[in-house]
This record gives C-alpha cells, structure tokens and sequence, in this order.
C-alpha cells in the first residue's frame, strides 16, 4: 500500500502524552516521518487549548514560516493565541503560552 503524505503536517492532540503514540506509529512506519511538537493553543473552531504537533522529515530543515504554514492549514488559531498570549504578559502569567520552535 502506498500513502502520499504532504509534509511538514500539523495535528493537535488534548493530551501531551498523545505524541508518543504518533511517534511510535510513524515509526514503525517510515523511519524518515518524526513528530515534534511545537506549539500549545486553540483551534479556529474554538475549544480548549490543545497540543500542536507537526510531521516532518527527519532530513528537512524547518523553518519558522514553515512551521507556521502548516498550522495554519491545520486549524491552528493565530489571532486568539496572540491575545491570550498578551493577556499573559499584563498580568504575568505563564499559561496558555504559544510556544513556536523551528
């Protein structure tokens, strides 16, 4: 069976230790697939705040924009992720911090 997967691909998942299970399951099935997770927020369609993971190649060099796109295409919540983000910052809180690493 072939499978055409677009990558880099972003997911959200409610739990944090739901990486591993993707993690596991890519690599068992392409060696080359890793998932990272890379940011905490909500989606467009509203809810609680999720984990954000992204599907790459191991090989591939991400870029910050890269990594924004496919949130983007994903469902990933800029706008309400930036003002909960400030809200923090004017009160010093730490939660519900977006955190993008590439």
């Amino acid at each position: 069976m072939e499978l055409s997967v677009k990558v880099p691909t972003a997911f959200s998942v409610r739990d944090e230790n739901e990486f591993y299970a993707f993690q596991h399951l890519l690599a068992r099935m392409n060696s080359r697939l890793h998932v990272t997770p890379v940011a905490t927020g909500v989606h467009v369609n509203g809810g609680c705040t999720v984990f954000w993971g992204l599907v790459h190649d191991c090989q591939e060099k991400l870029t910050k924009e890269c990594v924004e796109a496919a949130l983007r295409d994903a469902g990933f919540d800029f706008k309400r992720c930036a003002q909960l983000n400030r809200l923090d910052a004017e009160t010093g809180g730490v939660a519900n911090r977006t955190v993008l690493s590439a």
